[in-house]
């Protein structure tokens, strides 16, 4: 088959993938996650995150079949078999209020994730390869992350309307019936030809690499280990926020305007941040700074019982915290071997994931005796952490 051909048969894959990501990034639930589970699931914040628990050690345990599925089945299956299982996990967590349904939501939900987590690149290089276009990874990677960004924004405050004027419930069965969109999507993907060693590490392999590279180098170690535990903590604001503004009595048709504004907050400081730091000498003071800024706003979080206090700590949160991980990545980079780099960044990923799992259950048992002192504690972690860092400047 000539190029020519090449390009005309699967250039199409590329705007497929667009529309498929977008869908897939439409999260009708989202705003509404916390009221959904406690009042319509009718569960408590620990049984909450005791689900989230389970969710991430299951991803960790599914990736290593899902990733035999995409590498000797094919990619297009691993997509279309991805977007099969978040339609039945949508419809299995809206059919009735059952903590033994929502884990196996939660399991169809982990093996949608896992089958999807690195296919997507790697059926996007693919089809790049096959149509000689390599060059423009980058550029399709920015913006199905763009489309994404955009799907979360609309959806949320979309996900508020349907809670607030026809029920909890029917923001997942909605989730279902747009997710359809995906699965149709999938099948008319045509499946790029890639090589046996394109293949994608999965992560008993990642996980050996990835800590042999950090065993031998300090510099990684203190990088990647520095930004993974303040960063644990600064996320644990998407599994609290919904609970504080509860408790400071808004009402529920706003939660998904509050986070569609934190999606474009986060979204305008992951362009700003990077222009800052062209302009930064000493980078490490820019990182403490930053640092000791999300740490105030947690504990300032902990008293704001007033609604617009505490929103606008939200705001500065996910636009200085989310976004915090930026300044690692010219360091982390300098000390990896590009070859290496997708699997250090992954064994790290991974180890914050189990950490994550891990920690949720505490974090819901802590909520439940005081959601403001936790947040209080989170802030005085974060700030004994950037205390206590390693971290040069030089290093950045």
């Amino acid at each position: 088959m000539t190029q020519e051909e090449n390009t005309s048969k699967f250039s199409g894959n590329i705007r497929k993938f667009y529309l498929f990501i977008f869908i897939f990034g439409i999260h009708t639930v989202r705003g509404v996650y916390f009221p959904y589970m406690t009042v319509w699931g009718g569960l408590t914040f620990f049984e909450m995150m005791l689900l989230q628990s389970y969710f991430m050690f299951m991803i960790f345990i599914l990736e290593i079949p899902s990733g035999a599925i995409a590498d000797y089945l094919s990619r297009k299956t691993a997509l279309v078999l991805s977007a099969i299982f978040v339609i039945a996990a949508a419809f299995t967590y809206s059919i009735y209020p059952n903590i033994f349904l929502f884990f196996l939501a939660e399991t169809f939900w982990a093996f949608s994730i896992a089958l999807h987590s690195g296919t997507d690149e790697a059926f996007i290089y693919s089809t790049l390869k096959t149509t000689g276009e390599e060059e423009k990874l980058t550029k399709v990677l920015g913006r199905t992350h763009l489309l994404h960004l955009i799907a979360n924004v609309i959806s949320a405050p979309l996900g508020s309307i349907i809670a607030e004027f026809v029920s909890l419930q029917f923001t997942m069965t909605c989730l279902g019936l747009i997710y359809i969109g995906s699965f149709i999507t999938s099948l008319t993907f045509k499946e790029p030809i890639f090589k046996q060693e394109e293949k994608t590490k999965r992560y008993l392999t990642i996980l050996k690499d990835g800590f042999k590279e950090l065993r031998k180098n300090k510099i990684l170690r203190i990088l990647c280990f520095d930004r993974l535990l303040v960063q644990i903590f600064i996320h644990l604001l998407f599994w609290t926020y919904q609970p504080y503004l509860t408790a400071v009595n808004l009402p529920i048709v706003l939660f998904g305007f509050i986070l569609a504004a934190m999606n474009v907050f986060n979204a305008i400081f992951n362009e700003l941040i990077p222009r800052f730091l062209k302009k930064v000498n000493n980078k490490k003071n820019m990182l403490i700074t930053i640092n000791v800024i999300n740490g105030i706003a947690y504990i300032i979080l902990g008293f704001a019982v007033l609604p617009i206090i505490g929103i606008l700590m939200l705001f500065l949160i996910v636009s200085f915290g989310y976004t915090r991980g930026l300044i690692y990545i010219n360091g982390i980079n300098k000390q990896i071997e590009s070859e290496n780099r997708a699997t250090v960044l992954s064994t790290i990923n991974m180890f914050g994931s189990i950490s994550m799992a891990i920690l949720y259950p505490f974090v819901g048992l802590i909520v439940e005796w005081n959601l403001f002192i936790m947040f209080i504690i989170i802030g005085v972690m974060i700030l004994i952490l950037t205390a206590f860092t390693r971290v040069k400047s030089e290093y950045l």
